[in-house]
């Protein structure tokens, strides 16, 4: 099947992943072709990261002119860095892949596959198992608590989600916590005219650092999230 007539702008958060930043790159493009989409951008954002990550991708933006770099001089976060990429993007569809290169790209080819087919590309984790036992039970009550609370079915909320660009310019992008992804979509899924697809994805063990998201930082700031959709969706 030949994507030609799709555009996808593909936005990449890196903070500390200089050892897994270039393979997850090579990993998308490589997904791109297969699924014969030639007109792409890649937009990578350093998040202030100390281990040498922005020369990484600097030197990968000079060798790839679909790659376009830039730098946060401090960490921003996940809810930051794809709002900076969404005002950013010039393509049809926009969406993300983590930068620590953990979804596979038999994964990525899948969720690639779906461009074009609907307005909303939700991918879930299908290999959950993979996750340490504090992961899945922390995943598992953050999707509950989103689907009771706003009425959805969701298998997940987290995963590299990909959308037509316009309807993103129609929605509030407040947090720059991990909720930024659920915050998109439960506005957009209370709309009765989105149409939406869930897509599995497999992730793998990472090669190099480790993930630093459960901060009770982010704990605030996802309730913080929950409550005012609460009342964008059911007061406002």
């Amino acid at each position: 099947m030949k994507n030609m007539n799709i555009s996808v702008s593909i936005i990449i958060p890196a903070l500390n992943e200089a050892g897994n930043v270039e393979n997850a790159i090579s990993n998308i493009t490589q997904a791109l072709e297969k699924r014969n989409i030639t007109d792409f951008e890649i937009l990578i954002i350093d998040d202030g990261s100390t281990d040498g990550t922005d020369k990484i991708i600097d030197n990968l933006g000079i060798k790839n002119n679909r790659v376009r770099v830039f730098h946060n001089h401090t960490p921003k976060g996940l809810g930051y860095n794809f709002r900076m990429g969404v005002n950013t993007a010039s393509k049809d569809y926009v969406g993300w892949f983590p930068g620590d290169n953990q979804i596979t790209s038999e994964s990525m080819n899948n969720i690639f596959e779906q461009i074009g087919k609907t307005d909303i590309i939700i991918p879930y984790v299908d290999n959950p198992r993979q996750r340490q036992v504090y992961r899945l039970i922390l995943s598992y009550t953050y999707t509950a608590i989103f689907n009771i609370i706003f009425g959805l079915r969701l298998k997940y909320f987290n995963g590299p989600c990909f959308f037509k660009r316009n309807l993103l310019k129609t929605v509030s992008m407040t947090t720059d916590s991990p909720a930024y992804m659920a915050e998109i979509i439960v506005q957009l899924l209370k709309r009765t005219a989105i149409s939406y697809m869930e897509v599995p994805f497999h992730n793998q063990k990472r090669e190099y650092g480790k993930s630093s998201v459960l901060k009770w930082k982010n704990v605030y700031l996802i309730g913080k999230t929950i409550a005012n959709l609460i009342y964008r969706i059911y007061v406002k």
